[in-house]
Parts: structure tokens; sequence; C-alpha cells
């Protein structure tokens, strides 16, 4: 059996990739000597030799086209996690319909509008849960185990909340269906979206993953359209919209389970056979020959950051094989925490004011004197020019960051023109019924173009073994702060109106296009290896707390030198305290008088 040879392994020559021999090896395996950069001869004594068979590119290609088996899958995955946004936008534009359903149940319109708000945030909870599990499940058994569970409960939920007139306590019923059909696609967003980074060769990487926010517009257009009154939209059939999704996921489903395992996880993982063969059936034999030269790169990055655990007394130091330890090993590492800091933000609020538009834009556009047959078909047409720029746009063609920023600044333009608009003084001059669509028209456009670049830069953060950790965080966070808007926005906009609510979104957009602008890195056309060299390995603030470690040794020094001050210091702080304490018994005792 032939090996590859390398030695000391820090970093490679000026070349983007080793060079490849073919000597017709009948084992399958072909030697391969890589250079160290730190001597010209390719030899350096110090460190060990690390051994690593590398496949040989042999055609096990099965029948028909990889770019179209790659296309299937990728559509597949899409349709199984970000088309189900279908279930948010459709439950916008079904809650005229359902309202004398849900009156029916709750008496009341306060607590008709609890129910539904519960309802609807049930699933974005379910996300976060997901993206948990995924974790969990991706951690022992890779990629496409998490993505195929994630699916068959996909089809459970929507089934479940199919019965919501049909059964017994049917909301609490449809309320799980939602739930469990946000921890499926928390689960396929989460390991999806990492495969969907591994399947496809470099330079369609940014293509393959801009199709979640293409599947997202769509879902969003195709729950606006079923739910109109022509189709679902009606009080005896609207919650026959909800089970629409069924017409994709079974289909996906089936794909998804006959495609094999990510080929990059599986070299990883040291299962050069099933990589080779995977590998082949998601790329041309010459995109399969550059990937693996990517992969073996990224092997010998790893084996180097396992070197450099190495005390000075020459022990290994092993991490735990428990998946908590793991997570713990991994934020103590600056490159992973800084990627993930990064991620975070980029993720979670990306365009804000999405979840009002997406989750209530019929009940805004009510509330500023539509018919509700109006708003919905409002909503609609609203979102029909995201639905095809997000199609249309050539994404491999622009940078990351200018696709992600640019938009946002636009977002904080319409957005301040909304609120300007709807103020008193604006709205015996110009109809709110058409300029507030006008402008959410355009808000949703240029968060379709954001969107894509949001989806695409998160998992391009991290290193091949942090991808899905990483991921399952992001999603964990977004999604616990998206259900916890939605739970709280229709009271808000009911209560606060369109104008108070936009402000702090509004504000939170301008922060996020000033900290993107000044800290996220280009990942566009890069491999993991050159994005995480942008990141520091030092932890996350460690200078701001030694400097603030030795400002306030300072301080007690200074204190502990003049003794006066400090007991004066400490009566103020007593007496404040004291003060206070007389305040809350005082008023204590009034209550218990009442």
């Amino acid at each position: 059996m032939f090996t590859l040879l390398t030695r000391g392994i820090p970093s490679l020559k000026t070349r983007a990739f080793p060079k490849f021999k073919y000597p017709g090896s009948s084992d399958g395996y072909e030697p391969l000597l890589l250079e160290d950069a730190n001597s010209e001869d390719g030899n350096n004594s110090k460190p060990p030799d690390v051994h690593i068979r590398m496949p040989r590119i042999v055609n096990t290609c099965p029948p028909g086209s990889p770019s179209l088996r790659l296309a299937l899958v990728v559509l597949s995955i899409g349709a199984a996690s970000h088309f189900l946004l279908f279930l948010d936008s459709v439950v916008d534009n079904l809650l005229p319909a359902a309202m004398p359903f849900f009156l029916s149940v709750y008496e009341t319109k306060e607590n008709a509008n609890h129910a539904w708000e519960m309802l609807v945030s049930s699933r974005i909870y379910g996300l976060a849960i997901g993206c948990f599990i995924a974790v969990l499940l991706s951690h022992r058994h890779g990629r496409k185990l998490p993505v195929v569970v994630g699916t068959i409960l996909d089809v459970i939920g929507v089934v479940l909340t199919l019965l919501i007139t049909y059964v017994p306590h049917g909301v609490s019923v449809a309320t799980i269906g939602r739930l469990i059909n946000g921890i499926g696609q928390g689960m396929v967003q989460t390991a999806g979206s990492v495969m969907l980074s591994e399947l496809p060769p470099l330079n369609k990487r940014g293509t393959v993953l801009a199709t979640l926010t293409m599947w997202a517009c769509m879902g969003e257009l195709g729950g606006m359209t079923i739910s109109l009154d022509e189709f679902f939209g009606t009080p005896e059939l609207w919650q026959w919209a909800m089970g629409f999704p069924l017409l994709v996921l079974l289909p996906a489903l089936y794909i998804i389970w006959q495609a094999p395992e990510s080929p990059r996880y599986l070299f990883l993982e040291n299962r050069e056979n099933e990589a080779r063969k995977a590998m082949s059936y998601y790329q041309s034999p010459a995109d399969c020959k550059q990937s693996f030269e990517e992969i073996l790169v990224e092997k010998q990055f790893t084996m180097q950051m396992v070197k450099e655990k190495i005390d000075e007394n020459g022990n290994s130091r092993k991490e735990k094989g428990g998946l908590i330890d793991t997570i713990l090993e991994r934020l103590k590492d600056g490159k992973f925490t800084r990627a993930l800091l990064i991620a975070l933000f980029v993720q979670t609020f990306v365009h804000l004011d999405d979840w009002l538009w997406i989750s209530y834009s019929t009940q805004i556009f009510e509330n500023f004197g539509l018919s509700s047959g109006q708003a919905q078909k409002t909503s609609l047409i609203m979102s029909l020019p995201q639905a095809v720029i997000s199609i249309a746009l050539c994404f491999d063609n622009f940078n990351r960051r200018t696709l992600l920023i640019a938009p946002t600044v636009l977002s904080v333009i319409f957005g301040f023109f909304a609120i300007l608009f709807s103020s008193p003084g604006f709205a015996n001059f110009i109809p709110l019924f058409i300029i507030i669509p006008i402008l959410a028209t355009f808000d949703l456009s240029v968060a379709a173009i954001s969107g894509e670049s949001a989806y695409a830069i998160v998992p391009e953060l991290f290193l091949a073994n942090d991808k899905v950790l990483g991921s399952a965080i992001v999603g964990i966070v977004q999604n616990g702060f998206g259900g916890v808007l939605t739970n709280c926005l229709l009271t808000a906009l009911n209560k606060h109106g369109i104008a108070n609510v936009l402000i702090p979104f509004v504000v939170m957009n301008t922060v996020y296009a000033i900290v993107n602008y000044k800290w996220l890195p280009e990942t566009a056309g890069k491999t993991p290896q050159e994005i995480s060299r942008h990141f520091s390995s030092d932890f996350p603030g460690t200078n701001f707390f030694l400097y603030l470690k030795h400002k306030g040794s300072n301080v007690i020094a200074y204190l502990r030198a003049r003794p006066v001050l400090a007991n004066v210091i400490s009566f103020f702080v007593q007496l404040v305290c004291c003060v206070f304490l007389l305040d809350f018994g005082v008023n204590f005792y009034k209550s218990l008088g009442k």
C-alpha cells in the first residue's frame, strides 16, 4: 500500500495545492510528497513523519450526470429546510380565514390572538431544538442521517397540523405538529447547510448555498398564494393550505434517502473508499481531483492543529470524546469562538424586519385600511420581486460582504421612510395602504439578496470539523430569538403601531451594517483555511480583560493607600442600600394593607 509522506506540515509552499502524480497503483491509492515551506529540500528532521493514504481518482461514477444528481440533492435539502418558510407565510395570510374557528374555541379575540401567536412561534422554537439535535446526531453519524430524520419529522409535523379542525384539542395538536416540523427543519437546516457547503466544487459553493434563500423566497410566495380566497383561504378550507409542503417533502425524502453521505466528511473520517465513490456521485472527474486536493490540505491543516497541542514534554493533550467536552474544548479556541461570534451576529440579525413582513404583513395591511382579501393579495404581490431576485441573482459573481452590507443599508432607508410616512403628519397626504406595501416590497427584495449572502457566509466561516457545531449554535440562537420575537410581534403591532415597532429594527440594521463592514471577512472563493487565518487564536476579549485587571489592581492599590477615602465610599454604598431596603419594605407593607 502506498502512503503519503509529509514532514512537519506547518505550511505549504506558495502554490495553492500539491501536484498529483498517478503512476498506476493497483490498490487504488497513490503516493504524494508535500514539501515543507520551512526548508528548501522539503526535509525537516524535527517534526515526526505523518502518513496519509490519498485515494486515487478512478472512474466509479454511476450512470448519469453528476451535475444533475448534485442539483437534485441540493434542491431536496432546500425543499426540506428553507422552503418550509411556506408554513410561516401561510399562517400570516390565513389569519382572517382562521379567526372564526379560533373565536369559536377561545371566545375572545385577545385569547384567540394569543393562541395564534403560540401556533406561529412554536415552529420557531422547534427550529432551535432541531439545531441542537443535529449536533448530537452529526457528532457520531455524519451529515446525511440528521437530514433524513429531519425530513421525516417535517412530514409528521405537517400531517399533525392538518388535524387542527378535525380532532379534540386540535389547536394544541397543530401547535405540537408545528413544533415537530420546526425540529425537523432545524435538523435539515443545520446538517443540510453544512452538507451543501461540502458537496459542490469550490467555484459552485456560493451558488449552491444561495439556493437556500431561493427556496425560502419560493416558500413565502407559495404560502401567500395558496392562502388566497381563490384557493384555500376560506373559513372552510384554510387548514388544508398548511398541508401543501407534502407535495415537495415526499419526493425530497426519497432523493435524500438514495444519495450518499458527504464525501468530505467520509474522507476526514478516514473512510477513503466510500469518500471516493460519493465524490464521483456528486462531481465530474476533473472537479473530483481538485476537491480531493482541497480536502488533503484541510486534513494537513487539521493534523498541524493536533501537533500544536503537544506539550513541552512531548505528551499529546488528548481531548475527551464526549460531545459536551468537545464543545467546551472548541470554545476555548479563539479561531472557532471568533468565527462563531461573527456568524451569530450575521445570521441572527440579518434583516430583522423580515420577521415582521413575513409573519404579520397581512395584519399590518389590514390595520392600514385594506380589507382582508385585499391585504392577502397585497402580501402576495409583495413577495413576487424577492422570489424573482433570489432565482435570477448570479451569486458567485459578487463578493459576499457586498451582498450582505449594501442591501442592509437600503433596508435602513426603506424602514426610515416607512416610519416617516406612517406618522400622523404624512398620513393625510399619502394613503398608507399604498405606500407601506410598496416600502415593504422594496425591503423584502433587498432582504432576499442579503439573506442569500448570510446563509452562504455562516458555514464558510468554520473549518470542516467545526461546521456542524458552529452552524447549530447559530441556528439555536437565531431561532430562539425569532421565536420570542414572533410570539410578541402581533400584540406589539396592535398596541403600538407599525412606526414604533420599526424603530428598533431600523436602529439594529444600522448597527448590523457597521459591524459587518468592520469585522466580517470575505469568504467568496476562499478555502476554510484561508478564512481561518483572518481570526486570531487568542480568546476574544482577553486583552480587554487583562486591561481591566491591570486598572482594577491599580484602583485597589490606590484605595489601600488611602483608608479614609475607602471608608467614606463604603459608608455611602451602605447608606444607599439601606435607603432602597427601607423603601422596598414600606411599599411591601402598604401592599399588604390593601
